[in-house]
């Protein structure tokens, strides 16, 4: 789960017009979790499953860095934690 403050690297190639090619080095400066409920098929007990994916924008150390970019947590590595 990544945190505002985080080191991360970019770990996926997107359009490079308009993101920072991967590799690129960045801080997170903002999360959102979605938190989805999920039945579990092996509980007895009907329980719930939470799944959570990250939503986070980063401030690239790199010229291409716009306001509206968001990225899945899947599209990132953290190299550093706060």
């Amino acid at each position: 789960m990544f945190k505002v403050g985080d080191l991360v690297q970019m770990d996926n190639q997107f359009d490079l017009d308009r993101h920072p090619p991967m590799g690129t080095y960045g801080i997170v400066v903002d999360v959102e979790n979605w938190e989805q409920e999920m039945p579990d098929g092996n509980s007895e007990n009907n329980e719930l499953l939470y799944d959570v994916d990250q939503f986070v924008r980063v401030h690239w150390a790199h010229h291409k860095n716009h306001d509206d970019q968001c990225y899945i947590d899947a599209s990132l590595k953290k190299v550093s934690e706060v």
